[in-house]
Formats: C-alpha cells, structure tokens, sequence
C-alpha cells in the first residue's frame, strides 16, 4: 500500500490545525445564536400547542366562551401546526449518476482512504461514491435525530477530478474534506444546517394547506374573515421566524469561512503547503472542459450510438484549449522556485471566484496565503491520481457504461472517435495563431455598425498584416477577461444581486464597505475601458488591413469579405438582443413573484415584459427572407436558405389570459431561435477568419492567382444593435411593497420583523386572555 501513498510532510508544528481566536470566537456566536433559535421555536411551539388544546378543551364547556375563543385557538393552532410539520423533514444526500464503491470492491482506495482518515483524525467514511463531476464532498442524511444522534457521512470523489490530479493534489483535496470530518465546529454546522431545513420548510414550501387557507379566503365574507386572520398568522410566523434565523445564519457564515481555512490547514499538515494550492490552479481549467467534454461525449452518444471514453475527451480537450490559449502552463502548474518557495505565488489578490466544487469559499489567494503562512515544505508525488484505483482502465469503462445507462439505445465505445473532437478544435477560429482572440468573445458586438471596422488607416498593407495577432496580445485579452469578470462582480455586489458568503467585500487584497463599491467600479471600469479599446483597435486592424488586401485583389473580395462581416454583425447582434429580452423577461418576473403573490398590476407588467420579447423573436422571423446568404454559408450551414434554419414562427404572443402556458413554452423558441442565430453566428466567423487567411496568402505570396469571389452576402439594415451598455434597463431594487414583503434591506427588515412579530404577540395576548377568562 506505501507505494500509492505520498509521503507526508515533516517537521510540522503541533499547533498548526488547532482553531484560532477568530474561530474560537465565531463557534461561540454560532452556537449561542442556534441555541437562543432553538429555545425561541421550541417555547413557541409549546405554547401554541398548549393554548390550542386547552381553548378547544375547555371552550366547549364553558359559558363564557364564544366564536372569538375560538378563532383564538384556530389561530394558535395553525402556527402551531405548521411549526410541528417542519420537525419532521428528511434531508437525503443525495449525487446524480453515483456510482458506489466498497472495499471489496475498490481495497486501494480504502487503504488510501483509511489512512488518511487516520492521519487527520477524521472518522473514517460511511460509504463512498464515485461521481461523473469535478469535485470531491461531504455528503449525508439529516433529519431532526441529528440534533442529538451525529450522522454518518459519506464521501463523494468526482472521477473528473481524479483525471487531472496527481496523487499528491488529490491527497490534499481528500485531507481538505477529512479535515471537515474532523471538525468539532462542523456539528455546530450540521445543528445549523438542520435548523434551516427546518425554516426552510416553514419559509418557503407551500402545500395544499396553503391552497386550502387561499381557497376559501375567498368565500362569502361571513366566513372568509376566519381564513384572513389564520393567512396573517401563518404569514407573521413565516416573517417572524425567516427574520430570526437569519441572524443565525450571519453568524454560521462568518464560522464556515474559518472552517474552511482550518481544513486547508489539515491538508497542509498531511501533504505540504503546495499540493493543496497546485489542486485549486488546476480545478478553473477541469471545471470549464470537463463540461465541454461531457457535451461531446453526450453529443456523439446521441447523434452517432458511439462516442469516445470521457476521461480521454477530457484530457484531449484540455491540450487543445492549451493550444487554443497559447498557454502551455493551462492546467498544469509550475515547477517550484528552488530559492524562497514559501514567496511563491499562485493566485493574485483579484476577485476571481473559486472553481465550482468550492464556489462557496474563500477566494484562492486567501487560501494559498493561510497554506503558506507557516510554510511547509513536501516531496510532490507527480504520478496520476489513477493510481489510488486497483484497476483503473477497468473502472474507467464501468463508469462510462453507467454514464450511458440512461440512453434508449445500446451506445458502444471507441476511442477512435476522439478523432471526432479533434476536428471539432480543428475550426479556423480556434487556431493557436488568433491567440484566443475569439474564443468566447464576440468582437462585432463592441462596434454599433460593421463599418466601424473598416476606419483603421493603413499606410502599409504588408507590414499590417504582418504585425496581426503579436505575442502580447494574449495577456491584453487576459487582462480583458478578468477585468471584465472583476467588473461584473463588483456590480452585482452593489445592485444587491451577488452577497458574499461572509458578508465581507474583498478586493485585491483589501476589505471594501458597501459605499465604496461605486469608487472600485469606476477604478475597475477605467481599466476595463483602457484594454477594451487596445482590443478593439486590434480586430479593427485586422479588419481594415484584409479588406485593404482585398481591394488590391479586386475579384469580388472586398465585398464579399464585407457581406460576411455584415452577417457576422446582425446574427450576434440579434442572438444577444434576444437574449437580452430573456433576461428583460426573467428580471421582471423575479421582481413580480418576489412576495409569492401576483398582482393584476404586476400580471400587467409581466405581460408587457414578455411581448418585449415576443418582438425580439418576432423580428428575427421577419427579417429572415430579406437576408441573402453566400453560397459558401449556405453550405456551411448545409441549406438552401436561412428561413430554412429558423423554420416557421407559429408563436403568440402573450396575455393576461395565457402567460402561464406562454411562460412554458416561451424557452423552447427563446433556444431554437437563439440556437439558430449561433449557428450563423459561428458560420459566419469560421468562413470570415477562412476568407482572411486567403486573401493574407494571396497578398504575402506574390505568386499565386487568387480565384474570383462567390456573390456576397446581403443583410438588413434595421435589425437591432446591441452594443455594450445599452441593454434593456434591468430592475435592481424592488418595489415598496416587495421589498417589505422580502424583508430586503435593513429598514423593511426591521418593519416587517416588527410588523410580523406584533401580529405573533397579539395572537399569544389572545390565547393567554382567553385561557384566563375560562
């Protein structure tokens, strides 16, 4: 078994896991604010219950007794009700396509896994599961039993993970979720966790007494005022009670970042301060093509009934996005300085998020500063985390097999049709040479016209286009990228759509306050401007440097390479004012149910918001006819003309009488639609990028006879333009109303809590008057 297992690390200071004062310090808040939680619901369930029976009991025999005792104990009794109810929630947990393991089955892993359990003084796991995702877990069940009995707890490994780890990371991360197991504070996080089932179920889940209670609310006036007072009841607990229990969550966010840095420091303890680190700078990459992997394995699956094994896609397109990136470091990490590793840096203080698995934790540069505050120095095992399995090729075709489980038809695997992938990244606008400039990026929708890209001044035509795409251009769009990424978060920390999960700002390296967010944009949004328009004048460059080339050909080139730039321009124009109207549509219909209620003002609204983007469909259909298309793109596309892509447009537009069924079936023309515009879209690019690379030959290689051009492309001049800030105006605040219903914001907090609480307190003065007037 020492053969699979990485050496530990020596010399580590005895102290280094123990918790510090902030976590000491955070554990007492959590516990004394769940405990104040759990001694406020279980005196106020009592009560209710109590009153409830005793007003029933009782109120039938005594005289002075009369409907108002009686609503009295209705309403005592609903609040009691629903609290009860809540008890007696199950939470299973639960991971999609997993795939069990035993000792028997897998002793290795077990051997592994054993000990390391053993090394960070975590109970052992209860079961094991292996699990087609980037990302290693603690899973379990809980119920009410586990305010008093500990759960046993399960361990998920994602074998997407296990692919790109070596086994030195892989310890590392296992240690990370071991040292979770460990943590005497993560009871504290399971008592919390339960008692937000537990809110949650009161909160938020409505069921047939819901309906019950809104049903006959209704009826003749008579009886329906009974049904108001019992919805107002139910509704001041929910409020109530949502207001008190997040006051425990503050306190339970501010612990689980400390937890997080303490099991990180496990991982230090059993593996070095490196191995955890080098695990974080490969998991943003795994995350991101393990995705697209799945997408061509499922794709090949579904299209062909073969397809290729998903480890070796994964792999396969990790070298290509390397390729693509020009980046020979992508996720793969650098070999350590020989001097001063402890100063050895990863991460940057930007505000990157974490990969997905840890999505919820401190951001990276905190976590490799906690490892490496006291350094500890560890041999890294480089061989691959496969290892840890007792047949690894075997697994991998059992695992495959399962993943293809739920297809209707037998799928066979053969990993020639990897070949199949390799073409996929063989398009022109992946090529290593664009480095990456178009790769997720749309260059067009920054320019109101395709004009605009035709205003650069070319003094040499040669020498343009020899100077296109430099080296340097790779960290401008990097740069790009994670500005535009740094922008994104801090605007939505300031409109209230993003909150962190400690309820701390920090940003490259400093603790913002809220108000000082608009100054971080305005820094942030001068650089971004700085880059984008470095950027951008290089794909005018490009631009006006081939169609400068083009001219000098003549044949047709210049206006063929014009009609597909034009092209290019109206399909990701259109495709993103459709999307645009999507996000119009979901922003109002966020705001509008935010209190669970639609108003006729609101359905009104809703309305108005959806045949926004019936237009934006509408037009796209409208225009399809008067849109030519070169022979070249109608072959790409494999058709004979671009109505013939979007097909028929039979959709309706919405009313009051129809949105419930408009909102069903509106996603499946949103997709087909925009779906049909990306086709273009990447069509367009693909022959546009093609086109350029002919006409750079034809101009560098005096030699060759360039052929003449097929007939141009013609598109409308009327379709919409959607530039960069000109989106649909999205609302960010609710209103009045909304915001006192949802408690957002302090002073509607602090009057609904008082509103809600007052309500609460005027029904248990009812029950304590009446139990004493009987």
């Amino acid at each position: 078994m020492d053969f699979v297992y990485p050496e530990n690390p020596l010399h580590v200071p005895k102290d280094l896991t123990l918790p510090t004062k902030n976590h000491k310090r955070n554990l007492w808040f959590a516990v004394t604010g769940l405990i104040g939680f759990a001694i406020i619901y279980i005196l106020t369930a009592a009560w209710f219950t109590g009153a409830t029976i005793y007003l029933v009991s009782v109120g039938l025999e005594s005289p002075n007794s009369n409907l108002f005792t009686f609503v009295s104990a209705l309403a005592s009794g609903m609040i009691a009700f629903f609290m009860i109810k809540a008890l007696f929630f199950v939470k299973k947990g639960e991971i999609s396509q997993e795939y069990e393991v035993t000792e028997e089955s897998e002793p290795k892993l077990f051997k592994f896994l054993y000990r390391l359990a053993d090394e960070t003084g975590a109970p052992r796991p209860h079961r094991v599961f292996l699990s087609s995702r980037v990302n290693a877990c603690v899973f379990y069940d809980l119920s009410i039993l586990n305010f008093f009995f500990p759960s046993k707890k399960n361990l998920e490994i994602g074998l997407g993970l296990v692919n790109v780890l070596t086994i030195s990371e892989l310890k590392a991360v296992l240690a990370h979720e071991f040292g979770h197991f460990a943590q005497r504070s993560m009871a504290v996080g399971n008592w919390v966790y339960i008692a937000q089932q537990i809110a949650a179920h009161i909160i938020a889940k409505r069921d047939a007494l819901d309906d019950f209670l809104k049903s006959w609310s209704y009826t003749d006036l008579r009886l329906a005022w009974v049904f108001w007072i019992l919805r107002l009841a139910v509704w001041s607990l929910r409020a109530t009670l949502e207001s008190v229990f997040n006051l425990v969550l503050m306190a339970q966010h501010a612990l689980s970042r400390e937890m997080e840095f303490q099991a990180d420091l496990v991982a230090v303890s059993v593996t070095g301060s490196d191995a955890l680190v080098h695990a974080l700078h490969k998991l943003q990459a795994a995350d991101s093509t393990w995705d697209s992997a799945q997408n061509f394995f499922y794709r090949q699956a579904q299209e062909n009934k073969v397809t290729a094994n998903i480890f070796n896609v994964h792999l396969r397109t990790i070298d290509h996005m390397g390729r693509i990136l020009n980046d020979p470091g992508y996720c793969k990490v650098a070999v350590l300085p020989e001097t001063n590793p402890s100063e050895h840096r990863v991460f940057t203080t930007e505000i990157a998020q974490p990969p997905k698995m840890w999505a919820t934790h401190p951001y990276n540069h905190e976590r490799e500063n906690n490892a490496k505050k006291v350094y500890i120095p560890a041999a890294l095992d480089d061989r691959e985390s496969w290892v840890v399995f007792d047949d690894p090729e075997g697994l991998k075709r059992k695992f495959v097999k399962q993943l293809l489980s739920n297809f209707p038809e037998e799928v066979n695997t053969d990993d020639q049709t990897i070949g199949k992938l390799d073409e996929e990244y063989k398009q022109e606008y992946l090529d290593s040479r664009y480095r990456g400039a178009y790769l997720g990026r749309s260059f067009v929708r920054y320019a109101e016209k395709p004009e605009d890209f035709f205003e650069h001044k070319i003094e040499s035509i040669s020498k343009a286009l020899g100077e296109l795409y430099p080296p340097n251009l790779s960290e401008d769009l990097e740069k790009f990228r994670n500005l535009e990424r740094e922008l994104d978060l801090l605007s939505a920390l300031r409109d209230g759509f993003l909150v962190p999960p400690d309820g701390i700002i920090r940003f490259r390296g400093t603790e913002l306050k809220k108000r000082e967010l608009p100054k971080a944009i305005e820094t942030v949004r001068q650089e971004y401007e700085q880059v984008l328009q470095t950027v951008f004048e290089h794909d005018r460059l490009c631009r006006s440097a081939h169609l400068q080339a083009a001219k000098e050909i003549g044949k047709g080139w210049p206006e063929y390479l014009s009609g597909l730039l034009e092209v290019l321009h109206y399909a990701d124009h259109s495709r993103a004012d459709v999307e645009d109207a999507r996000g119009f549509l979901n922003n109002v219909y966020a705001v509008v149910t935010a209190d669970r209620n639609v108003s006729s003002r609101e359905l009104d609204r809703l309305v108005a918001a959806g045949t926004e983007l019936f237009n934006a469909l509408e037009i796209v259909y409208r225009h399809a006819e008067r849109i030519e298309l070169d022979k070249e793109l109608l072959k790409r596309l494999g058709v004979d003309s671009w109505t013939a892509v979007l097909g028929k447009f039979e959709f309706v537009p919405p009313t009051r009488d129809n949105m419930n069924e408009w909102l069903k079936v509106v996603d499946s023309w949103i997709d087909a639609t925009y779906n049909s515009l990306s086709q273009l879209r990447f069509s367009s690019l693909e022959e546009l990028l093609l086109t350029e690379a002919k006409i750079l030959n034809w101009t560098l290689d005096k030699k060759s006879k360039p052929e003449p051009a097929s007939g141009r492309s013609f598109v409308v001049k009327d379709y919409p333009k959607i530039t960069p800030g000109k989106e649909r105006q999205l609302q960010k605040r609710l209103g009045l109303w909304d915001r006192f219903q949802t408690a957002d914001g302090l002073v509607p907090g602090i009057l609904r809590f008082s509103i809600s609480s007052a309500i609460i307190g005027g029904i248990l003065y009812s029950t304590i008057y009446w139990i004493l007037i009987l």
